[in-house]
């Protein structure tokens, strides 16, 4: 089982009802209607290959009618009734023997037709993985955001205890009350907060993924850096909307051919043979026919629309060529920021973690402060609404940190070989 490249535990053990992204992910490419609907597409894009490569095989009909006549006749001496039945017995059979290699062209667009859907069904593996993990750190962000914001919560329930012990005692003033039981609203909003965001994310994920997003842990391990030079190599070799657009590119030249071809003459060969029993009722006369033919159609003035319609091709070409080369152009910018925030966000991780243990030393020793009566509990509060706002971003961080890697990959176009255990059958 392929494991993604880093990881990262969270704070908490392992719970063996623990759901992680692996989970996630085999469970929204299983549940997801989209995929069904993708393969659907796949095997109807298919008929297209059986299609073509049947129109260069012969066409076989058999006929079979039978007539029945009857006619009056009248002389000086007399009159009659001639009956005649007729049974006839026909096969067919038609050929193509030359087309301008028109069947062949079609043969290969259809390929590349069906190639374009296998590039949209892993398109739509993608966009369903991304929003999935998304959908997952958004939850594991909102978890870690409100047990920060209960920890918050707790600590200040409890200055606010002992500023009222102390405000009874006289130690405190009633500005300090004042400041703790604002602190305490703070705190009791963010909470309420925090916990909304968690049960929304939770009904999300759900939706999305079909699972309950419940003790989720975080194991995703980045342990080899990402090099820009590589990141483009690799996106402008696999990224799907650049593979599609080469397939367009090349659908135009096969159209292009066969606008040029229909200037060109066609072979077909055509056969029957014909069996009949005609006569009176009671007896028949037998007859037998063959027939061979060859026809040769040569177009010799099409009133012009050959010509247009070459023109148009010609132009409907040009504009694949150019959208493919401004669309390099424009994924090798976005590979480039997305690296830029890939970095970006690998700094502020470590920057936060770095600001955490600088904040947490501040906060035990103006709690030692507190106690001993040189720091007011303002000083304390602030101190631990500090401590609180930077571990959320730290959150906020990792989970960017991790979206801007897969985007990396969904941009190289290789986010589904990681998870590829969990791809239905689609050949």
């Amino acid at each position: 089982m392929k494991y993604i490249s880093i990881i990262i535990i969270l704070f908490f053990s392992l719970s063996a009802y623990s759901l992680d992204i692996n989970e996630a992910i085999k469970s929204t490419i299983e549940n997801n209607p989209k995929v069904k609907i993708a393969i659907e597409k796949l095997n109807e894009s298919k008929e297209l290959i059986e299609n073509a490569q049947g129109k260069k095989l012969p066409s076989l009909t058999g006929t079979i009618s039978g007539t029945y006549a009857n006619s009056d006749s009248s002389t000086t001496t007399g009159s009659s009734t001639a009956e005649t039945l007729t049974d006839k017995y026909k096969i067919s059979l038609t050929q193509n023997i030359f087309d301008g290699g028109n069947n062949n062209l079609e043969i290969t667009r259809s390929k590349i037709l069906y190639d374009n859907e296998i590039i949209y069904f892993k398109k739509t593996i993608q966009d369903l993985i991304l929003t999935a993990i998304n959908g997952y750190l958004t939850v594991i962000s909102y978890e870690k955001s409100l047990d920060a914001n209960k920890k918050n919560f707790d600590s200040v329930s409890r200055f606010l205890e002992e500023t009222n012990t102390r405000f009874d005692l006289g130690s405190a003033t009633l500005y300090d009350l004042q400041n703790a039981e604002s602190a305490y609203a703070l705190a009791e909003t963010s909470l309420f907060t925090a916990q909304q965001n968690y049960d929304v994310s939770k009904i999300i994920f759900k939706r999305i993924v079909g699972l309950e997003a419940f003790n989720l842990e975080e194991i995703v391990d980045f342990s080899k850096d990402l090099k820009l030079n590589m990141i483009i190599d690799k996106t402008l070799m696999n990224n799907y909307d650049l593979l599609l657009l080469n397939n367009e590119i090349l659908n135009n030249k096969i159209l292009l051919q066969k606008e040029k071809n229909s200037n060109k003459l066609s072979l077909d060969l055509s056969a029957s043979a014909e069996y009949s029993d005609a006569g009176r009722i009671d007896n028949g006369t037998e007859k037998t026919n063959g027939t061979i033919g060859l026809t040769l159609t040569i177009p010799i003035f099409q009133q012009n629309i050959d010509k247009s319609d070459i023109r148009k091709q010609q132009s409907q070409l040009l504009q694949a060529e150019i959208s493919y080369q401004d669309t390099i152009e424009e994924i090798q910018i976005q590979a480039s920021n997305l690296f830029k925030d890939y970095l970006v966000s690998k700094s502020n991780i470590a920057s936060n973690v770095k600001r955490i243990k600088s904040i947490q030393t501040s906060l035990d020793s103006i709690k030692e402060e507190y106690n001993i009566g040189t720091k007011t509990i303002t000083e304390l509060i602030e101190a631990e609404t500090e401590l609180l706002t930077v571990n959320v971003n730290y959150y906020s961080s990792r989970k960017d940190f991790i979206l801007n890697y897969f985007n990396i990959l969904a941009l190289e176009g290789s986010i589904i070989e990681l998870f590829d255990q969990y791809l239905p059958n689609y050949n």
